[in-house]
């Protein structure tokens, strides 16, 4: 394709409709995204969010007036929780405060809120890249939350 000020050539179709670059930088990030993982072996990485889930399922059950939302066994590494008298959005940000990220709100589940019970609540997503320490990490600082607006 060529563009002039008056006048331009078109590629033949479907090519016409692709502009600009190809995206060969994403391209080769998910090529290395998908080696890395690879490498590293999908059951590998469940088993380290696995650990982490539980780790972090354990700590949160010693606090006092949370509740953990999700059990099922088998379930991915993300809980879901709220904390008596503390709305979510407050524990986020207290949580922030402490150096740890959490998504608070309702998640694109209005519903199953609704059903639930609660206007929103706190989510925190484990995954391969997140340590033992991270987890630890969260309940103090969830700990100091509720400190906070007890």
């Amino acid at each position: 394709m060529q563009v002039w000020d008056d006048r331009a050539t078109w590629n033949d179709l479907p090519n016409r409709f692709e502009a600009g670059t190809p995206a060969i930088v994403e391209a080769a990030g998910l090529h290395a995204a998908i080696d890395y993982v690879q490498e590293i072996g999908l059951d590998a990485i469940n088993a380290h969010e696995h650990a982490l889930l539980e780790h972090a399922t354990e700590l949160l059950n010693e606090i006092d007036g949370l509740t953990i939302y999700g059990t099922a066994p088998g379930k991915a590494g993300i809980l879901s929780f709220d904390v008596d008298g503390v709305h979510p959005h407050d524990l986020g940000t207290i949580v922030d405060r402490e150096g740890v990220a959490v998504r608070v709100g309702q998640h694109c589940a209005e519903p199953l809120m609704g059903r639930l019970g609660v206007f929103a609540l706190t989510r925190a997503s484990l995954g391969l890249y997140n340590t033992h320490e991270d987890v630890e990490a969260l309940a103090r600082a969830v700990r100091t939350a509720k400190e906070f607006f007890s």
